[in-house]
């Protein structure tokens, strides 16, 4: 394939050579598998998977609906969606699901009406199976999408056994009770969590694009460091930070985000999950950054503490116990151990350093960062498997103490392997 303008071409990377056969006539060159090959823009894009992929996911869950008794599935979660049908429209505020039907290969996606334009450039689904719903439904305070989505539900499958991701973002108590008087069913099964068991495993091209978003986060937290300095404003550092998560690296781009940057600023710096403000930075104060890139909505994350001068002893003390905690965890990931042993093997280390931690210390991570799957806490059975991918987090949020330390990892047949690769030594700017 010729391109005639370099500046407008891009690399097409070889877990998505396969699935472009699937929107074009022509065919890719011989060595796809290899070698990146380059697409024009204009040309359809596709989906982040080949059909086998999607198709196998869809299989997957269908037999586990089986076995829960279910007919028919309304997908609400939108990260779930992605994952079943490759769909990237990210509106998620409107109501919109996917339905899978016991016997039926492939899955529905139902829509707002303008965002079925999404599906030809996102999703393998051909447009037989694009439903949508007028827009007058999104305008109207007296008329609910729901009642629409309820009856192209009930045109395709006329069973009683119906399960309902039920925590869906936009669904809501009058949500529910209009799709239920819609699809003419008083009770549906509860259907949360059953797709995010079958997430926890990555497949060979889901762990290609975390690894790929490694090497983006890697580089943004580098960014974010260097970028601190007396006089310094945060929110130029955040968007140093920015510009290095979505350029990404020369082989691939990096890609957009449903999570803001985590960078708290303070002495010591210890709320978490907030952003900079309008503040400049000032010898003596620490920077928690947890950081995320994503790779077609595939995430790694990293988190680490910059100290902007000398640090005190104390927060030398956490840094050390931190460091020390994560590393016996790591230790302990294994196929066949337990997410459980893994917190126990980081109490072990960290109880006796006298820093208090009640939160967990990591979760499964995957579409859209946290996937709602096992995590690392008191109580979570869910045995180690090989190619589970985990956010080892430890995160102090304390009012006297403060700091964050964290890497993805996966686990493999032979331990952990993290996919990140940034120092872990004290990080100090002069």
């Amino acid at each position: 394939m010729q391109i005639q303008r370099k500046m407008h071409a891009f690399a097409i990377t070889p877990p998505r050579a396969a699935a472009y056969r699937l929107h074009n006539t022509t065919r890719a060159p011989p060595n796809y598998c290899r070698e990146k090959f380059v697409i024009k823009i204009g040309e359809l894009p596709m989906p982040a998977f080949s059909q086998q992929e999607y198709r196998q996911r869809t299989a997957r869950l269908r037999q586990l609906m089986d076995e829960r008794g279910i007919d028919a599935l309304l997908v609400l979660t939108e990260s779930n969606m992605n994952w079943l049908t490759g769909y990237e429209g990210y509106s998620d505020y409107v109501p919109q699901l996917a339905l899978v039907c016991q016997d039926e290969e492939d899955p529905w996606l139902i829509l707002r009406e303008m965002d079925v334009l999404c599906c030809p450039v996102s999703s393998y689904l051909p447009e037989s199976r694009i439903l949508s719903y007028p827009e007058r439904y999104i305008t109207s305070g007296q008329l609910t999408a729901w009642e629409p989505i309820g009856a192209l539900v009930r045109e395709r499958s006329k069973s009683s056994r119906i399960g309902v991701e039920l925590s869906g973002k936009v669904l809501g108590v009058k949500g529910h009770a209009a799709l239920s008087k819609s699809i003419g069913i008083s009770e549906f099964i509860d259907a949360d969590g059953m797709i995010a068991t079958l997430k926890v495993i990555k497949s060979p091209a889901e762990l290609t694009y975390m690894e790929q978003a490694a090497k983006i986060v890697d580089k943004a937290m580098q960014v974010g460091r260097l970028a601190i300095s007396v006089g310094a404003r945060e929110c130029d550092v955040a968007a140093a930070i920015s510009h290095a998560l979505y350029t990404g690296t020369p082989e691939f781009p990096g890609w957009t985000s449903r999570s803001p940057i985590s960078m708290p600023v303070g002495s010591p710096a210890n709320a978490p999950h907030i952003c900079w403000t309008d503040g400049q930075y000032e010898m003596g104060c620490q920077t928690n950054f947890e950081l995320g890139a994503f790779r077609h909505r595939y995430a790694c994350a990293l988190a680490r503490t910059v100290f902007l001068g000398e640090p005190a002893a104390r927060s030398r003390h956490v840094h050390q116990a931190c460091v020390d905690g994560f590393l016996a965890a790591f230790e302990a990931m294994r196929p066949g151990v337990k997410c459980s042993d893994v917190e126990r093997a980081f109490r072990r280390e960290f109880g006796p350093r006298g820093v208090r931690k009640e939160s967990r210390i990591g979760y499964s991570i995957g579409i859209d960062w946290v996937e709602g799957g096992p995590n690392f806490g008191e109580g979570d059975e869910t045995v180690l498997q090989a190619n589970m991918t985990f956010h080892l987090l430890i995160g102090i949020f304390e009012k006297t103490d403060g700091y964050i330390f964290s890497e993805t990892i996966r686990v493999t047949d032979n331990g952990a392997k993290s996919l990140n690769n940034m120092s872990r030594d004290l990080l100090v700017n002069h």
